[in-house]
């Protein structure tokens, strides 16, 4: 979803106030920006589906994170379809080449779970998918749960002997997944950016310090 996309914004507002009126709930300013930043990865349609589904599946308001199952399905669910991704990416890319996932959790896992990117790929062997599978879903659920994430380029073998010898890396990185997706994740780590709804919580969070 884009906010200065006049229809997104239109969609969005007239399903997010009517699921606050369903509940009770008061809808902010904060917390429909919360929502929509929380949200807006995913297209407006799936946006609204979802808050449909909540309509009828949701006992008490949901959160963002509820939404995002709603939209996604679980993170097993969307842990199966990342498994199959990073493995295809393993034999096709390889480990000499750096890679960016359109997924920042994936990226976590690879980076945090097993390794980097070069560890995975060098100890990975084709008999071993059925195990990797197995692991990368268990990390997956768990960090995507406890919200995880590894924003930027996973260093292959070329530019990690390029920047060991203080040479630039020419090599192109490898795009895995959502092209823009992976752009962005890509844009966020090198700027070394925090995601918006990260710096809007951590800010809020300030201000309630000093108030304090």
């Amino acid at each position: 979803m884009d906010w200065e996309n006049m229809d997104d914004r239109e969609q969005f507002l007239s399903r997010f106030i009517g699921l606050c009126e369903l509940f009770n709930i008061e809808a902010s300013e904060f917390k429909t920006e919360i929502y929509f930043r929380a949200l807006s990865r995913f297209d407006v349609q799936a946006v609204v589906q979802g808050i449909d589904n909540a309509i009828v599946r949701c006992k008490f308001f949901p959160k963002p994170v509820e939404l995002i199952e709603l939209i996604q399905g679980s993170p097993e669910d969307v842990a199966e379809i990342e498994a199959s991704k990073v493995w295809e990416a393993i034999s096709r890319v390889g480990g000499h080449t750096s890679v960016v996932f359109d997924n920042p959790v994936t990226a976590a896992v690879v980076e945090h779970g097993f390794g980097g990117w070069v560890k995975l790929c060098s100890e990975m062997k084709a008999n071993e998918e059925k195990w990797f599978r197995k692991d990368f879903i268990k990390t997956f659920s768990s960090f995507a749960r406890q919200n995880v994430q590894h924003f930027g380029e996973l260093s292959g073998r070329a530019a990690i002997a390029n920047e060991a010898h203080f040479q630039p890396n020419y090599q192109q990185t490898a795009l895995i997944g959502d092209t823009n997706r992976a752009l962005n994740a890509l844009e966020v780590g090198q700027n070394g950016r925090k995601s918006q709804i990260t710096m809007l919580v951590s800010n809020t969070a300030k201000q309630l310090a000093v108030g304090a």
